[in-house]
């Protein structure tokens, strides 16, 4: 049986823009920045384009990502994403759709690798929240 629906109140606080370097990791730099500044609960948007791109799908029948990237430059067409707390610091669960030259998208789990060609990003916080990973037996997924 599925565990109940649950929401927690959060309060919104600081809000944070920035550009991440060209050659950097997304992931890694988000993660980054949210160590250093306190951010331990939040949504993160990124407007931008990668060199190359690192994503994954969740097989739901053997529990596990399948990885997947790709070696070309594209446009990052969606991306949504929060922080929340693993293993004791901030992580970034994020989605994200990457855009070709012809229009063509690959979308999935954002994953390590992915390296920054321009990223502006939006970082806010979220306060009064505790939103920590723990292991799901049904899922074999970290969640809130």
């Amino acid at each position: 049986m599925a565990p109940p629906t649950r929401f927690w109140q959060a309060q919104p606080s600081r809000l944070f823009v920035g550009r991440l370097a060209t050659g950097s990791d997304l992931v890694e730099e988000i993660e980054r920045t949210c160590a250093e500044q306190g951010i331990l609960a939040g949504e993160v948007t990124v407007v931008g384009a990668v060199q190359q791109a690192a994503f994954a799908y969740y097989d739901q029948a053997a529990l596990r990502y399948l990885e997947l990237a790709s070696e070309t430059h594209h446009e990052l067409a969606g991306f949504v994403g929060n922080i929340s707390m693993r293993d004791d610091r901030p992580f970034l669960h994020a989605h994200a759709s990457f855009a070709d030259e012809a229009g063509g998208t690959v979308t999935g789990h954002l994953l390590r690798g992915c390296t920054v060609w321009v990223a502006e990003v939006v970082i806010h916080e979220w306060t009064d929240v505790s939103l920590v990973r723990t292991h799901d037996d049904a899922t074999g997924l970290a969640l809130w």
